[in-house]
């Protein structure tokens, strides 16, 4: 599992450049970022960032934490966020957790239906994971947004 393994990712017409790789808090924590590019073109900045931890034996186990930028949703079709955030799913090992941070809409959906029934939910399901949350994990001045988080079977 290697998060850098994903530059030059490509479905359809658009492609991931790893535009950020830096060490996090931990020796085993890195901090990453894609931009979204179509052919030369940069089409989003910052598409996809958040943080991997590799894990530290025996005690703790690998986790992602991923956000997409919602702003560049106007630009692409949902397929191709899917398919890129279907990818970092699969790269995760069993008993390994995940967290995507999700846009308003999907937090609208949210409020009328239960997790596994809203596309985030779906493809956390589609890819092994279980044990779905829907949650706000407060951080001390260091969350991010509203979360769903799942475990890998």
């Amino acid at each position: 599992m290697d998060i850098r393994s994903l530059n030059g990712f490509s479905t359809g017409q658009y492609s991931l450049k790893l535009t950020l790789y830096r060490q996090g808090r931990f020796v085993e924590e890195y901090n990453f970022a894609f931009d979204l590019v179509k052919g030369d073109s940069i089409v989003c900045k910052w598409f996809l960032y958040g943080k991997i931890f590799y894990g530290r034996r025996p005690y703790y186990r690998p986790w992602l934490e991923v956000a997409y930028k919602e702003s560049c949703l106007n630009e692409i079709p949902q397929s191709i966020l899917k398919e890129f955030l279907g990818r970092m799913m699969d790269m995760i090992p069993s008993g390994s957790h995940m967290m995507v941070e999700y846009d308003f809409d999907t937090y609208r959906e949210l409020m009328r239906e239960p997790v596994e029934e809203v596309w985030l939910g779906k493809l956390f399901l589609e890819k092994g994971f279980r044990n779905l949350r829907n949650w706000y994990i407060p951080e001390g001045w260091k969350e991010g947004g509203m979360k769903i988080q799942g475990w890998k079977i």
